[in-house]
């Protein structure tokens, strides 16, 4: 009987795999038509580093590309975009997507030979991040439809948005941007904050309790975390444990409308733990009480002023956004990551303790 050896697992590194093949890709995309350009080939002795931030606008920037004099005369800074991909294996490979950037800094170094170009990349939320020509409004239409119609006719692909029950009632002015615009929508609409992923597009999910959300990445079933990299910090001292939404919307309502989120009771910073409350009050425009509490849940469970780790294991590109990590015997939402983009660096992740409901009373 004959049967086939199964593939190595090259990602998780099981215990008697030493070592493995990476490489990376960077190919040239015309960002009007889609149509490759062929690929890029950064110069040697440089190590490009993709970073991906869950607190900012713009999510994911790429520095320390620098390309040489021939690729630097191929590259058209205001119209092309570089895929890169992470390609793991040798005779076996597989090839996997690590996003779609465009040209946000590019200065040309004269040399005798010729011109090269140290670049920096940002994703395509720089397109979405600009000044509204004319005002929107959300006009009471649903969350996922208001976003919808809010980025129709940009150049960024399809758009991947969870449905949503919630509505909006709120208008932004000529002048502000349209990051601003969808950041408060996604809030509104109860998701994470948006963010460009790995095959490029824009995602919106809804926000998910970490505690009681199934692991997307297992760091103790693989032991691939680093000995020595990990680093522990805290800003539970001064950390809010209630978060406040008063709505600014002058409706049908006869009460103000309030929304409140509690950090869970198991929270060492919980009003129960500490004994009193240290509130985050903002403003919102909602047509409700039920939007209010999902926007200061979705606000709470995105604050980023918890516990929290850093720790360093091989390159994974299957850590995109917001993935729940089990380490050390418990759940981390992972906000952020650095990942150098050459052979033989480490990856390194910024993970915020997730506490579970214990259904405790609060004060």
């Amino acid at each position: 009987m004959l049967a086939s050896a199964r593939r190595p697992d090259l990602l998780d590194l099981p215990g008697h795999v030493g070592q493995r093949a990476v490489s990376y890709r960077f190919d040239l995309i015309d960002g009007r038509t889609g149509v490759p350009r062929g690929p890029l080939t950064p110069l040697r002795d440089t190590t490009p580093t993709l970073a991906h931030d869950l607190t900012g606008t713009i999510v994911r920037r790429v520095s320390g590309l620098v390309l040489g004099v021939k690729d630097t005369a191929r590259l058209d800074p205001l119209t092309d975009r570089v895929a890169i991909s992470m390609v793991v294996g040798g005779r076996q490979r597989r090839t996997y997507p690590l996003g779609r950037y465009m040209v946000g800094d590019a200065t040309e170094l004269v040399t005798s030979s010729g011109s090269t170009a140290p670049l920096t990349l940002f994703d395509e939320m720089f397109i979405v991040d600009q000044e509204l020509e004319a005002g929107f409004e959300g006009g009471g239409q649903l969350v996922d439809q208001a976003i919808r119609r809010l980025l129709e006719a940009m150049p960024i692909g399809e758009v991947q948005v969870d449905a949503t029950e919630l509505t909006s009632m709120s208008a932004w002015s000529p002048g502000n941007t349209r990051g601003m615009a969808l950041r408060d929508l996604s809030r509104q609409g109860g998701y994470f904050l948006p963010w460009f992923n790995h095959a490029g597009r824009l995602r919106l999910v809804r926000a998910f309790e970490p505690a009681s959300h199934k692991p997307t990445i297992d760091l103790d079933a693989s032991q691939r975390v680093i000995r020595g990299s990990v680093a522990r910090g805290s800003d539970l001292l001064t950390a809010p444990n209630r978060f406040v939404v008063v709505s600014n919307d002058p409706g049908e309502e006869e009460q103000p409308i309030v929304g409140t989120y509690d950090v869970p009771s198991s929270a060492p910073h919980s009003i129960a733990r500490r004994g009193f409350v240290l509130p985050m009050v903002v403003e919102a425009q909602l047509p409700s009480r039920v939007a209010a509490d999902v926007y200061a849940r979705t606000l709470g469970i995105q604050q980023t002023a918890y516990e929290t780790v850093e720790l360093s294991t091989p390159p994974d590109p299957r850590h995109d956004g917001y993935d729940v990590v089990r380490w050390d015997g418990v759940l981390w939402l992972e906000t952020g990551w650095t990942m150098p983009l050459a052979p033989g660096g480490e990856m390194r992740h910024t993970l915020r303790r997730a506490y579970p409901d214990t259904g405790g009373d609060d004060l």
